[in-house]
């Protein structure tokens, strides 16, 4: 399909793809490590309840992999980026898609602001590490 609506896919570096992944998982257990008790108790649950099993964290993993492309991809669509390019993009798609979606969700299943902030930070941390690996990589 040509025209208006026609809409090509740029090309990826798929190595920064999975580095921008490892690094999401790196910055989520930095993360909750340092917030894991204060984000226990904001989520209503024990440790026991939230184990890390192996399908979970290759569930999160693969997530992470598919925002990391989709990343990619939506940055592809610059005429040519830079680092500062990406992590400005990291900040607006964290603003308009991540921060009004966490707070959404959460608040509305009666979450106090603690579970938000928490969720949303880390959010935040992880676009910013895949915007800086995908604009190092361009």
């Amino acid at each position: 399909m040509r025209g208006a609506l026609a809409m090509s896919v740029p090309a990826v570096d798929y190595f920064a793809v999975f580095m921008a992944a490892v690094a999401s998982m790196i910055v989520g257990t930095i993360w909750y490590t340092a917030f894991g008790k204060v984000w226990f108790r904001a989520a209503r649950m024990s440790p026991a309840m939230a184990r890390p099993l192996p399908a979970i964290i290759a569930t999160a993993f693969l997530c992470e992999l598919v925002m990391a492309l989709i990343f990619a991809v939506l940055l592809g669509h610059f005429e040519g980026y830079t680092l500062a390019d990406a992590l400005a993009s990291a900040v607006f798609l964290w603003i308009g898609f991540i921060a009004t979606t966490v707070i959404a969700n959460t608040r509305n299943q009666g979450f106090a602001w603690d579970l938000p902030l928490i969720d949303g930070g880390h959010w935040f941390f992880v676009l910013l590490a895949q915007g800086a690996i995908l604009g190092a990589f361009q």
